[in-house]
C-alpha cells in the first residue's frame, strides 16, 4: 500500500550524506550496551563493562539534528528534502538545546521515563510476537480526523522509516509533531524573539481526533516561557501536559505538550470527535511550542507500540517539492488508500476539510458512531469523573512502581559521584519534594485529581531510600548503592509493566462490554 517518499536526486555530497544518515539507525547498536548491566551486579562479569561504550549511541538523537544542520548548509540552497523549506531552529537554538541537555540526564523523572520507554519496547515486542504494526499490516479500527482546525505543518513524523518521528523507541515510531508556519516556513515572525506566545501555534485549540473516553491526563507540568531550543529544566514528564483517549479496544491517542491548566477533560470523561481537550503549548521535552500527536496500542505511553494512522478529511500539500522531480502523492503513499484516508509525512501542510463535527454542530455523525466512539457511553454510567476504587488503586500502585524506578535512577547515577549516605539524603529529599508537591497541589487546585496515583511517587522513592539505608556496611545484606539502584530501576519497571498490562486488559474488557451493550 505504501512506497518510500521520493526526493530529489541531489548532486552535492552533503545532500547525499544526509540521505544516507536518514536510513541509518544507530540506536540498535545502543541496545548492545545492555550487555554491560550484569557487570553492575556480579563482580565476576566485570569483563562485560566494555559494552558500556555502546551506550554512547543513545546520544544519536541529540547529535543528528546538529549534523543535519551542518550538512544542510553544505548542500547550499538546494532543496533535497521535503522539510528543507521549513525554518525551525538556528545555531542559537541548537546551542541552547545542547547547553541544557545535561539537565535531562540529572532529572530523575525524565531519566527513568526515558529508560522505561526502551524497556517498554521489549514489552511491546513480546506483545506483538516480534512484528510491530506497520502501514502494510495494521487494520485501523477507527476513523480519525486531524486534532486541530486550520492549516498546520508536519515538521516531524511519517509512516516511512526515513522521515519517522523516531523509529526507536517504538512507542513514538509513528508519532507526529505539528506546528503552524507562514508561507516561508517560519513558525513565528522573524523578529518576534523566542517568547512562547510569539509562535503561531501557541494556545491554539487542540481537538479530540475521534469519539472516545479519556483514560489519562496530566495538567500541572512546568512550561518554559521561551522556545528557541529551551525547555523547562524541572519538567516532570517528557510529554509535558497531555491527554490520552481510548477510541477502540487497542487504540489510544496521545496529545502532548499542552499548555498547563488548559485541559478541559478528566479521566472517565466521554469526548466527541472535534471537541476541544486543551491548548497547544510548550511543556515537557519541547524545543518550541508544538503539538505531539500519536496513536498507540496501550494506555501507558512507556509500554506502548506506536500505530500508523491514516486521517480522513485531510487536505495535504508539499510546499517543499521541487518542480523538476515528481511530487509525492498528497496522501504520502505510492497507492491511494481504498477508503480515502491520508497518510501524512514530514514537510506537508495539512488541514481538516470535512464537515462540521458533532462536538461543534451539536449532532452525532453516523460514521463516528459506527467507528465505535459511542460505545463508550455505557462506561460513564456509575463512574465518576476521576478514577476511584480499583482504578484508583491500580493508578496508585503504578505511580509507586514508577517512583521505585525513579529512586533507582537516583541511586544508580548518584552513587557515581557521591557516597552512600549522600544518596540516601538525595532520596529522602525526593520523598519530601514529592509528598510536599502533592499536598500543595491538592490544597491549591483540584488539578491533582486529574492524574490519579496519590503519593505513589513518594512511596516508591521511600522504598528505595529505606533499602539504601538498610543495606550498608555491617547490614545482613550488603549491596552497593549502584547495584541496588539498578535492581530498583528494573524491579520498579517490571511492576509497572505488569500493572500496565492488567490495566490494558481491564480497559479492553470494559470497551468490549460497552460495545455489546450499545
Amino acid at each position: 500500500m505504501t512506497e518510500g517518499i521520493r526526493t530529489a536526486e541531489s548532486t552535492t555530497i552533503a545532500a547525499r550524506v544526509r540521505r544516507r544518515l536518514r536510513s541509518f539507525e544507530p540506536l540498535y547498536l545502543a541496545l548492545l550496551g545492555l550487555l554491560a548491566v550484569p557487570s553492575y551486579v556480579f563482580d565476576s562479569l566485570a569483563v562485560l563493562e566494555v559494552f558500556e561504550l555502546f551506550f554512547l549511541f543513545f546520544l544519536w538523537p541529540f547529535v543528528s539534528p546538529l549534523l543535519d544542520l551542518v550538512l544542510r548548509r553544505g548542500a547550499g540552497e538546494e532543496r533535497a528534502e521535503p522539510t528543507d523549506w521549513l525554518h525551525m531552529g538556528n545555531w542559537r537554538a541548537y546551542a541552547a538545546w545542547f547547553l541544557t541537555m545535561p539537565l535531562t540526564f540529572v532529572n530523575p523523572l525524565v531519566l527513568a521515563q526515558d529508560l522505561s520507554q526502551w524497556l517498554g519496547t521489549g514489552v511491546a515486542f513480546v506483545r506483538h510476537r516480534g512484528a510491530f504494526p506497520d502501514p502494510e499490516n495494521y487494520d485501523q479500527q477507527t476513523a480519525y480526523r486531524l486534532p486541530f482546525d486550520g492549516t498546520w505543518t508536519v515538521v516531524n513524523g511519517s509512516y516511512d522509516h526515513d522521515y519517522s518521528h523516531s523509529w526507536l523507541p517504538v512507542t513514538q515510531r509513528y508519532a507526529y509533531d505539528f506546528v503552524i508556519t507562514d508561507a516561508d516556513g517560519h513558525t513565528a515572525p522573524t523578529e518576534s524573539g523566542s517568547a512562547v506566545d510569539s509562535y503561531y501555534c501557541y494556545d491554539e485549540p487542540i481537538l479530540a481526533p475521534a469519539d472516545g473516553v479519556v483514560v489519562d491526563v496530566f495538567d500541572t507540568d512546568f512550561e518554559s516561557p521561551r522556545g528557541g531550543g529551551l525547555s523547562h529544566p524541572l519538567k516532570r514528564d517528557i510529554r509535558g501536559c497531555y491527554v490520552v483517549i481510548q477510541h477502540a479496544s487497542d487504540e489510544y491517542s496521545c496529545l502532548a505538550h499542552l499548555v498547563p491548566g488548559s485541559l478541559t477533560v478528566s479521566p472517565g470523561d466521554r469526548v466527541e470527535r472535534g471537541q476541544e481537550v486543551g491548548r497547544c503549548g510548550h511543556s515537557g521535552n519541547s524545543s518550541e511550542p508544538h503539538l505531539h500527536f500519536q496513536l498507540q496500542d496501550h494506555p501507558r505511553f512507556e509500554l506502548a507500540a506506536g500505530l500508523p494512522i491514516a486521517f480522513d478529511d485531510a487536505d495535504a500539500e508539499w510546499p517543499g517539492a521541487r518542480a523538476d522531480i515528481d511530487e509525492p502523492r498528497s496522501d504520502g503513499t505510492g497507492d491511494a488508500p481504498d477508503d480515502g484516508r491520508a497518510y501524512l509525512s514530514a514537510g506537508q501542510r495539512v488541514a481538516h476539510v470535512g464537515a462540521a463535527d458533532a462536538a461543534s454542530s451539536g449532532t452525532r455523525e453516523p460514521d463516528a458512531i459506527a467507528a465505535g466512539g459511542d460505545a463508550a457511553t455505557e462506561r460513564d454510567a456509575g463512574q465518576s469523573r476521576s478514577k476511584t476504587g480499583i482504578d484508583g488503586g491500580i493508578a496508585a500502585l503504578q505511580r509507586a512502581a514508577f517512583g521505585t524506578s525513579v529512586g533507582g535512577a537516583i541511586a544508580f547515577v548518584g552513587s557515581i559521584v557521591v557516597a552512600r549516605h549522600a544518596v540516601f539524603l538525595l532520596l529522602a529529599a525526593g520523598v519530601a519534594l514529592a509528598a510536599g508537591w502533592r499536598l500543595w497541589a491538592t490544597v491549591r487546585t483540584d488539578a491533582a485529581e486529574r492524574r490519579p496515583g496519590g503519593l505513589g511517587i513518594a512511596i516508591g522513592l521511600g522504598l528505595v531510600a529505606a533499602a539504601v539505608r538498610s543495606t550498608g556496611a555491617g547490614a545482613p545484606l550488603e549491596v552497593g548503592p549502584q547495584s541496588l539502584g539498578g535492581l530498583a530501576l528494573l524491579g520498579g519497571f517490571v511492576a509497572y509493566a505488569v500493572l500496565g498490562e492488567y490495566e490494558r486488559s481491564r480497559l479492553r474488557e470494559s470497551f468490549t462490554a460497552s460495545s455489546v451493550r450499545s
